[in-house]
């Protein structure tokens, strides 16, 4: 055990998509003391969107958020906010169309937590979140981040990080199990705790030679997803695509679009895009954790929270307001520091 652990610790600090987030963005704080000499605000960040709650930094409410993408693009969604009972539910699934399975998720929360796929009525009773969303679960095989922004003087914008997601999967020999499978990948062997408790049926599966069996298909890093640069499918077309989506989303500059399409071609399109997710400020070009080393991460993000900067400054020249920081600092507590809703 102490061996496997050491292994995984010396994995993890060799490959910097596994770093601590401060390791990450510390080296960047002049990026954002840059930002606060360019505007002359301490949270000029906030008013990057002003139809999210702090511009999206933490803590935002995904159902308000969900309200603001064309229901043309949207996944299928209904926010609930419990007690209610099972006809009730029930109710709420049959009015919007919805059956199982269905994603289900916390209204408030990042990195993953508490996302996952129920299958009947008793799993979503039994679901530990009081404020929670449901959407459909959408089959479609390509997953994508887009994160997109514009500038707020500006009629169109760009797709700045194009991000595919490869879920957590192992590819069966015909003898060994799907945890023998996960503990033989450097990679994967990491996240065999997470699957030990969360789908302790499935270690014992034996998948087929050349299968490629899907061991989690929530599409999060923290549930094993591995990302993906997939910028070199960026096109005129694309950009145009997500800045007529965009123009419609009121209010909202920067942002990365978490969604799924039959391909590629679908998204170019704007043909069949279902949007389950839009994040604010805090949102991560995906792309970063798929580069040849950290320097390069370190220069894509430097690039996103200068046009973060750029984006912010326009805004506040229009009369955007920043968040008070009476205001942020009293959500910061209460978001990081007051029991949660469960």
């Amino acid at each position: 055990m102490v061996k496997t652990t050491l292994k995984n610790f010396i994995y993890k600090s060799t490959r910097y998509e596994f770093w601590p987030w401060y390791v990450i963005y510390l080296p960047l704080l002049p990026v954002y003391f840059f930002g606060v000499l360019r505007t002359r605000r301490l949270l000029y960040f906030t008013a990057a969107n002003p139809s999210i709650d702090m511009g999206g930094f933490f803590g935002e409410r995904k159902n308000e958020i969900l309200n603001l993408i064309p229901n043309c693009h949207k996944a299928i969604s209904v926010h609930i906010t419990m007690p209610m009972s099972a006809d009730e539910l029930n109710d709420a699934l049959l009015e919007n169309n919805l059956d199982f399975p269905l994603v289900v998720k916390p209204n408030v929360g990042e990195r993953g937590d508490g996302v996952c796929i129920l299958y009947s009525i008793q799993e979503l009773l039994a679901y530990s979140y009081t404020d929670y969303i449901i959407q459909e679960y959408i089959d479609y095989p390509v997953e994508l981040g887009v994160l997109f922004y514009k500038y707020p003087n500006d009629i169109g914008g760009r797709v700045s990080s194009l991000t595919r997601k490869e879920f957590l999967t192992v590819k069966g020999n015909g003898v060994c199990t799907v945890e023998q499978l996960l503990a033989g990948s450097g990679r994967s062997k990491i996240y065999l705790p997470m699957v030990r408790q969360e789908f302790q049926d499935s270690l014992q599966h034996v998948p087929l030679k050349g299968e490629k069996f899907v061991v989690h298909k929530i599409g999060n890093h923290s549930k094993g997803t591995r990302f993906i640069n997939a910028n070199a499918h960026i096109t005129d077309e694309l950009n145009a695509t997500f800045s007529e989506i965009s123009n419609q989303v009121d209010g909202v500059y920067f942002g990365r679009y978490d969604l799924k399409v039959p391909s590629l071609e679908h998204l170019k399109r704007g043909d069949n895009i279902k949007i389950f997710e839009l994040n604010g400020v805090s949102s991560e070009p995906g792309i970063m954790y798929d580069q040849p080393n950290v320097f390069k991460a370190y220069s894509i993000l430097a690039h996103h929270w200068l046009a973060l900067v750029d984006i912010s400054n326009q805004n506040i020249r229009n009369g955007v307001r920043t968040t008070p920081l009476r205001q942020f600092f009293s959500k910061v507590l209460h978001h990081f520091y007051a029991k949660p809703t469960f």
